[in-house]
């Protein structure tokens, strides 16, 4: 399956296994803006993941490669959170109407 393999200064810091089947993001920010801090999340339907990695100084480099990798390796989650099921059917539900009001907006462009 699909992860993340990350590096600070070309030494890999950790890899990022999403569950089984399951998809990831990272985001990157200058939040406090005096040091940059990153992010991995994944998860399933009943279950948050997030991995904090390590704050970067000015000046040094940030590198994501894509690999595969085995379910249930890299590093573990440092915060697993369940998820509401009343969350996950809205979120579903939203991402519905938004999907079909864009394909609306396109068809009357088109």
């Amino acid at each position: 399956m699909k992860a993340l393999e990350v590096s600070i200064d070309g030494k890999v810091i950790g890899v990022y296994v999403p569950p089984d089947g399951q998809v990831f993001g990272a985001m990157v920010g200058n939040i406090p803006r005096t040091y940059m801090r990153a992010h991995v999340m994944s998860g399933t339907e009943t279950e948050s993941w997030q991995w904090q990695l390590p704050d970067l100084q000015e000046g040094q480099v940030i590198s994501f490669q894509l690999i595969e990798a085995e379910p249930g390796t890299g590093v573990p989650p440092q915060y697993v959170r369940n998820r509401d099921p009343a969350e996950v059917a809205e979120i579903r539900s939203l991402a519905s109407e938004a999907y079909a009001q864009a394909m609306q907006e396109r068809d009357a462009e088109g």
